[in-house]
């Protein structure tokens, strides 16, 4: 959006009244119950706060107005699965959706995550969004992915130059040390042949707390780091 442009829809969405907790418990209550009105006031009453996300997202290739658009509707999925009675405000819950909700416009945008349409095999296909994703940024955090986590800096061959073939290989063999679980949230939280999920979104699609989620989380990575050190060591010994 132009300056001018987006000062007009602050000073329309600035008409809108904050909500209180006590009316946001309301609201979703009334949301859970298929009223249309009560989801449309959760969202206007937090459009303000989708701008102060988007804006930190301003230069990524996206024009703000596709931002603020991106953001709003993550603001709206975000509402239709809020649960005010357990205790969090909408703000607090509903970052996580209209972060990813941008995130995700912006790689589609890049096509950094994209992998060709055409692809003459379906397996090929497969290993290359796969390669893609455990090397792939988690989210903004540019430093962080699978592999960055998986390396030790300490771990043998850590300083020398492995085949990408032989990365490859160990990063898979480490995934199937994973129980079904553990696999579901690394593979959620990481974007492995998906989006990228944060873990309150893990947690509400799994049915668990948050803090369950991270702890198997944690525990899955253990397990990969110990699993992907090994294979290492069979591979250069081979």
């Amino acid at each position: 959006m132009e300056d001018s442009v987006l000062n007009k829809y602050l000073d329309e969405i600035g008409r809108n009244d904050l909500l209180s907790d006590e009316e946001e418990r309301e609201l979703s209550r009334r949301i859970s119950q298929g009223d249309d009105k009560a989801l449309a006031r959760l969202v206007e009453g937090n459009l303000k706060f989708v701008v102060v996300i988007a804006r930190k997202y301003k230069g990524s290739g996206l024009a703000m107005e596709d931002l603020i658009s991106e953001g709003n509707i993550g603001l709206m999925k975000a509402a239709s699965k809020f649960d005010g009675d357990k205790g969090v405000r909408f703000v607090n819950f509903a970052a996580g959706h209209v972060r990813h909700q941008i995130e995700k416009a912006i790689a589609q945008q890049s096509g950094l995550y994209q992998v060709p349409r055409d692809a003459a095999d379906d397996a090929t296909a497969h290993q290359q969004s796969r390669a893609l994703s455990v090397d792939a940024p988690l989210g903004r955090r540019s430093n962080m992915s699978l592999l960055s986590v998986l390396v030790n800096p300490d771990a043998p061959m850590a300083d020398e130059r492995v085949h990408s073939e032989a990365i490859e290989h160990a990063v898979e063999f480490a995934l199937l040390a994973l129980s079904q679980r553990e696999s579901q949230v690394v593979n959620a939280y990481f974007g492995i042949m998906q989006d990228h999920e944060t873990m309150a979104e893990i947690a509400e699609d799994m049915g668990l707390k948050r803090e369950r989620v991270r702890q198997i989380r944690d525990k899955a990575i253990r397990k990969l780091r110990k699993a992907y050190k090994q294979k290492l060591k069979d591979l250069r010994k081979s």
